[in-house]
């Protein structure tokens, strides 16, 4: 592969659970990706193991690369900010950090590891930012009870057709860097915690007057939506209920399992299928019912981020100066230490 052909720089963050997620996403993302680029592709991780990596290298084609970047103990120095519920893992928070550990690249694409790619990942790629942080597609969830469409507006001061799911993003990381997002959300999380969709709620506070908003192609959840026409589908998201490793009869199952039988990590996949029994299913619809629940009472509560934000931002930006400097730090790539801490990298010829 020449080294003049365009790199389209593809993250995903990871721990060793969601390995054979991660498996099969990147199946299918090499599988369906126009050939006339070369695909960047690094997992951010603290916790994979090194069989487990080798096995996700070996996937690597002859115009994509796969590389480890292993974010080790200094993480512990942001790790109390990290705030974890339910199926969250500390690894959604990286994404924060990529324009900072990243800064040789002006845009990257931001992956969740439970997706399946049935369109060409460069399209996404090629879409023309402009001066936006972000172009992702809207959390279709909220349709699903009007206490979720509630929220947003109630809670964060933003219209639910104007929220994006962070699962699949298109980032402006040059100017992300440039604007100190990653400092800011250091200094947002000390003084403010989301408890609804965390990192996520944070993602949209942060970047809501520079976003694009993209068609629900992009990031369709696997549910079954009137509204919506499957034709020009490019990604699925099978999150929350809808996972075909957890349950049988999921939109677009069949599509995540073709993918899944295509890697070294089927089996372990139909054996999460086989274990998830009725405790945790029970678990499922506690979730559910607390969700319901919460967001109704964040979008009419006093403290919501929506009455107090103008508070919160001031005190961050004092926090963001009082923190460069006791730490002098410029860059949060120097807090967490990531150098030479980059590990198993492949790169293979089919």
């Amino acid at each position: 592969m020449k080294n003049t052909t365009k790199e389209i720089p593809i993250f995903f963050a990871s721990d060793d659970n969601y390995v054979p997620l991660l498996a099969t996403a990147i199946k299918s993302l090499l599988s369906n990706a126009s050939k006339n680029y070369m695909y960047k592709i690094y997992v951010l991780t603290t916790s994979i193991s090194q069989d487990k990596r080798e096995k996700i290298v070996k996937m690597a084609t002859e115009n994509s690369t796969i590389e480890f970047i292993s974010l080790t103990a200094e993480l512990d120095k942001l790790r109390h900010l990290f705030k974890l519920r339910d199926y969250y893992s500390q690894e959604t928070y990286y994404r924060f950090f990529i324009p900072n550990l990243f800064p040789k690249y002006k845009k990257i694409i931001y992956l969740d590891c439970d997706i399946i790619v049935k369109g060409d990942i460069s399209e996404l790629y090629n879409i023309d930012l402009g001066n936006n942080y972000v172009a992702a597609a809207p959390e279709e969830v909220f349709i699903l009870h009007p206490n979720w469409l509630n929220y947003p507006r109630g809670a964060l001061g933003i219209e639910p057709e104007d929220y994006f799911n962070a699962g699949v993003m298109l980032l402006n990381t040059e100017r992300m860097l440039k604007d100190k997002i990653a400092e800011k959300f250091v200094a947002l999380a000390e003084k403010y915690t989301f408890r609804i969709v965390q990192d996520e709620d944070y993602l949209n506070v942060l970047l809501r007057d520079h976003k694009m908003i993209l068609p629900l192609d992009w990031n369709k959840t696997a549910f079954k939506n009137d509204a919506y026409d499957d034709k020009n589908l490019k990604i699925i998201h099978y999150k929350i209920i809808w996972r075909p490793w957890h349950y049988e009869n999921v939109l677009y199952e069949n599509l995540f399992w073709f993918y899944a039988k295509q890697t070294d990590f089927y089996l372990d996949l139909k054996d999460k299928l086989a274990a998830y029994d009725d405790a945790a299913k029970q678990k499922d619809k506690d979730m559910f019912e607390w969700f319901v629940a919460a967001t109704k009472e964040d979008a009419e509560s006093p403290n919501s981020y929506r009455l107090t934000h103008k508070k919160v931002m001031k005190e961050g930006g004092f926090f963001i100066r009082k923190l460069s400097k006791i730490s002098k730090l410029k860059k949060v790539s120097k807090l967490i230490g990531i150098k030479g801490h980059r590990s198993v990298y492949g790169s293979r010829k089919k």
